[in-house]
């Protein structure tokens, strides 16, 4: 896709990070940036590293080494001891909130009706009046296609339903950038393109987002560069033209002719 402009400030950088869990290395130097407007889709088999990725960028996960940029705020970086140094706590939070993100599996609050789901951190984190929160939520709901289930509890929802309450709830505290991490993997098939519509829809509407996926459709139609990880390692990058047709290292066709089979 051609329809984003880069400017010269990437709204989100990651430098030479690392992550690993006992002697496994998730993250292995990887170096990315993301810009304002800008749908990256993330591709890779499974235990790649591609969720410990998205998850290192709202501090889920802790670096072990690298530094991580966003909206031009310094979340953390390595100091001269090799040490990995967080801002204050105060300020990691403020930076965090400038990112939404979205499960697997959707993680609502289960005695919560839609409406109150949506609302719960702009009142209780971003401290908006109530009013306004409702009025905003019910916005979201309808740009999701949920207008009347803002009484409905999530048990009284589909699986399709309950993530495109949950992506309208990451929108509710209007983030710089979205995270997706595999959004339609809980789902069944028949149900996966309802999410995908909405997607699509924030694509369109130049959101900043990036998505960890296994759907290759979305990420050859919708996104405007696809990643591709390997143990741990960022193998190729490109449009996604250049990826699915032309793919450089033989790591990448074999993941992509492993997927066009199943």
């Amino acid at each position: 896709m051609d329809n984003v402009t880069k400017t010269n400030t990437p709204i989100l950088r990651m430098k030479d990070i690392h992550k690993s869990y006992n002697n496994f290395q998730a993250v292995n130097g990887v170096n990315l940036e993301v810009y304002k407007g800008e749908t990256v889709a993330i591709i890779g088999p499974s235990g790649s590293g591609k969720s410990t990725l998205l998850r290192c960028i709202n501090r889920l996960e802790r670096i072990q080494k690298g530094e991580i940029v966003i909206g031009g705020e310094v979340l953390c970086s390595t100091n001269e001891n090799c040490k990995v140094v967080y801002v204050p706590e105060r300020q990691c939070k403020k930076i965090c909130q400038k990112t939404g993100m979205i499960f697997q599996h959707f993680n609502l609050f289960p005695h919560m009706t839609c409406l109150k789901n949506i609302c719960y951190a702009p009142v209780h984190v971003g401290k908006v009046p109530k009013t306004v929160a409702k009025e905003k939520a019910r916005e979201l709901l309808s740009a999701v296609g949920l207008s009347d289930k803002e009484k409905s509890y999530p048990g009284q929802l589909s699986g399709g339903q309950k993530q495109r309450v949950a992506i309208a709830r990451g929108l509710a505290m209007e983030p710089e950038i979205m995270l997706f991490d595999e959004p339609t993997s809980a789902l069944d098939p028949e149900i996966t393109g309802e999410v995908l519509s909405v997607m699509r829809d924030l694509a369109k509407s130049h959101a900043t987002m990036i998505v960890v996926t296994h759907e290759m459709g979305f990420a050859k139609e919708v996104a405007d560069r696809v990643i591709f990880m390997n143990e741990g390692t960022i193998v190729e990058e490109g449009t996604p033209k250049e990826i699915f047709e032309n793919p450089k290292t033989e790591r990448l066709k074999a993941f992509l002719n492993s997927t066009l089979r199943i």
